[in-house]
């Protein structure tokens, strides 16, 4: 049994990778352009490339984020980075998290979960069907514990 989930995508973090590479094109073409500095043939081909690579790991990443289950392991692909982490290894599924802080994201999503597993390793991963993802790993690891964070809040009030 191997099942393969989506990515959840932002239309947000889509912007703001979109944004980065408008801005590494207009400091790396622009704005010499615009100081009237001399750019030699050599820096053109160098930022062209440069650049060539960064927008073309953004949109490796965009289109290439995606979460493996198998009955061993999950898989969590970003482009060319790949995360592995053993199903049996995991401890604590925490849903409705936020992708800011922590080292590992795989995530095109600001909305996603975080899974902990081994020695205080943890990773945040953002598939669409958040709930069947969650499912299909406990039923491969009836130990893995869920956590819903507590809100202090309702939706437009503090």
């Amino acid at each position: 049994m191997t099942e393969k989930f989506k990515s959840l995508k932002s239309i947000g973090l889509g912007t703001l990778l979109l944004t980065v590479s408008l801005l590494i094109l207009f400091l790396s073409f622009g704005l010499p352009i615009i100081s009237k500095q001399h750019i030699s043939l050599i820096e053109i081909i160098i930022k062209t490339i440069l650049s060539i690579l960064i927008f073309g790991l953004f949109i490796w990443c965009w289109i290439g984020t995606y979460y493996v289950i198998d009955k061993e392991k999950l898989v969590a692909n970003c482009g060319p980075f790949k995360f592995l982490v053993k199903i049996n290894d995991i401890r604590v599924i925490i849903t409705n998290q936020k992708t800011i802080g922590g080292i590992i994201k795989p995530t095109l999503s600001w909305d996603c979960i975080v899974i902990e597993y081994g020695n205080y390793k943890a990773i945040s991963i953002s598939p669409q069907n958040q709930d069947r993802f969650i499912k299909t790993l406990t039923e491969l690891n009836k130990d893995i514990k869920i956590k819903t964070p507590y809100k202090m809040y309702n939706k437009g009030r503090l």
